[in-house]
């Protein structure tokens, strides 16, 4: 194959026979990333990808988030002399009312960075609103520009999404594709090739959250396929390992919980009982993939059945107590 690339000893390809391939390797990225809800509403039933975001709207995340936006760098030069500014917001005060950030002026490269304060931007819990008081004049900044820009920024974050909430509906749905989040920093994934077609929608569905980014940041996605052989079995098999580890751990510590804290939700630890049959599942499926069993994991998951079925027993106790 004349298209043949290496990327971190995955061996991949641009196109090919699919029945041929082990699966595909996908990135993404999401950084500075806000989507108006509705139109992030309409993009994940246009795509089926399940809409998780809530409709309420925390205003004192939306005042957070907009005040944080706020950050520049100026460079003024007076009598060739060169100074830098850091304009930002920082914390000033919270009460039971609201809370109120400073607009602030950091001169730097002094022997001690001097530091003015240009305003106070406050949110009042009572109204929903932010207002800007004590505001100064200042000839290189422009002060006025930016409360406008956090009162700006305040009601757009109101009505957006923002990065971790479209992350949480895109991690979800890879989930449901069974994809592997590789052992590597970033958006990742190994997609098995019984998922392979979902790809697709995934890639078009960041191509679409990139063309209603509020913010105007290009958002990336790529994805190839990965080709069936020995080695990258072997490969793809040790990245299985880590991420079922991983979920097994997790899937203890829940258990655990709900056990030692004495849980009376049948509902609860029945979902949870399931959550366990359904990740040995996904292992018994990876492994037919991979062609190989996925070993260092029967004692985590003897463990982890133990703790399911302690679950299950008390579900079924509590239930038949209810019943009689």
């Amino acid at each position: 194959m004349g298209n043949t690339i290496n990327f971190n000893d995955f061996i991949g390809t641009s196109s090919g026979d699919e029945g041929k391939m082990l699966g595909k390797f996908l990135y993404f990225s999401l950084a500075n990333l806000l989507v108006k809800k509705a139109d992030l509403e309409e993009l994940c039933l246009k795509m089926n990808i399940p809409y998780t975001v809530g409709k309420r709207v925390s205003a004192g995340d939306a005042f957070r988030s907009a005040t944080g936006d706020i950050r520049q760098r100026i460079v003024v030069n007076h009598g060739g002399e060169t100074t830098i500014y850091m304009v930002y917001c920082r914390d000033n005060r919270r009460s039971a009312s609201g809370y109120s950030r400073e607009l602030v002026k950091e001169t730097l490269n002094r022997q001690t960075n001097q530091y003015e304060k240009l305003a106070n931007i406050t949110f009042d819990k009572a109204t929903e609103m932010i207002y800007c008081d004590n505001m100064v004049f200042d000839p290189d900044i422009d002060v006025y520009g930016c409360c406008r820009q956090a009162e700006e920024l305040f009601e757009l974050y109101k009505e957006c999404a923002n990065r971790k909430q479209i992350e949480t509906i895109c991690t979800s749905f890879l989930q449901s594709i069974e994809a592997v989040k590789l052992s590597v920093n970033g958006h990742m994934y190994f997609v098995p090739n019984t998922f392979m077609g979902q790809v697709d929608t995934f890639e078009d569905f960041i191509t679409g959250l990139g063309e209603k980014n509020q913010k105007g940041t290009p958002l990336m996605v790529n994805s190839f396929y990965i080709i069936d052989d020995e080695k990258q079995r072997g490969k793809m098999a040790e990245e299985v390992y880590l991420a079922l580890k991983k979920e097994i751990e997790k899937y203890q510590d829940r258990c655990d919980y709900f056990i030692k804290s004495g849980c009376n939700s049948p509902a609860v630890m029945e979902r949870w009982a399931a959550k366990v049959h359904g990740l040995e599942a996904r292992k018994r499926r990876f492994e037919e993939i991979l062609q190989r069993e996925i070993i260092g994991l029967n004692d985590d998951f003897s463990t982890l059945k133990l703790l399911s079925q302690e679950l299950q027993v008390r579900a079924d106790t509590i239930r038949f107590q209810k019943a009689a």
